[in-house]
């Protein structure tokens, strides 16, 4: 089971994990204030229903720790884990508006923020799942904006795939590795289960209404997740 001992201002992490990047290296932002403790149990998978509930709602922890909001709605694979009823597998999806995070610590003439003004970081956060193998394909968002009239579909990808599209443009090439690996290690810190997806979306600012849904292996089984809904306003 997993359990979130602590759960401080988390959104301070990722833009002092780029800002130290950029200044040069000191202490890690992992200090004793800023620092998520996530212990997983992987003999705890012989899940009971309430082990199940308990696990939805460590999800949905995790996801707000983060400052994201979850869809209004759980989402659920049958037939996925080998010890739980029915082999559910259940998951949440969640979206936060740019800009993101609120920059604590400003280098002038550098944007820090990940997710840009007219932007959306989606999530999906399944639970049970073994850790990602070489293909990590399979989930997508689609979102609509109703005020521009724009759409699309969008693949989500692995932690360290979206942590690759979230450094910002204004991180020079050099830095550009150890940026990568701050955010990476941020966002695992905080999401550590396998199966976890994520892609920032330039949607445009308005209410934008989405969709996740799509598969994730898990071993040797494909698990199958019906899309999960949910609405943000996007500045």
């Amino acid at each position: 089971m997993i359990v979130l001992r602590r759960l401080p201002l988390l959104s301070a992490i990722a833009s002092s994990a780029l800002a130290v990047a950029l200044v040069g290296p000191t202490a890690s932002p992992a200090t004793a204030d800023t620092v998520v403790a996530v212990d997983t149990d992987s003999a705890a998978l012989a899940a009971t229903p309430a082990d199940l509930s308990d696990a939805y709602r460590s999800a949905l922890d995790a996801l707000r720790a983060l400052g994201i909001e979850p869809f209004s709605y759980p989402a659920a694979a049958a037939f996925c884990l080998e010890d739980s009823p029915l082999g559910l597998a259940p998951a949440v999806a969640g979206v936060i508006p740019g800009p993101w995070p609120k920059n604590t610590v400003e280098i002038p003439g550098l944007d820090l923020s990940a997710v840009k003004a007219g932007h959306a970081l989606f999530t999906f956060v399944p639970y049970g799942l073994d850790a990602d193998g070489p293909n990590t394909a399979g989930m997508h968002v689609a979102w609509l904006n109703p005020n521009t009239g724009r759409s699309g579909t969008t693949a989500m990808g692995s932690l360290p795939e979206t942590a690759r599209e979230m450094i910002p443009p204004a991180v020079p090439p050099q830095l550009r590795p150890q940026a990568e690996q701050r955010i990476r290690d941020f966002l695992a810190a905080t999401l550590p289960m396998g199966g976890v997806r994520a892609v920032p979306v330039e949607t445009g600012s308005g209410m934008v209404l989405a969709a996740v849904f799509g598969s994730v292996r898990n071993g040797e089984r494909t698990c199958h997740f019906l899309p999960t809904v949910g609405i943000t306003a996007v500045p």
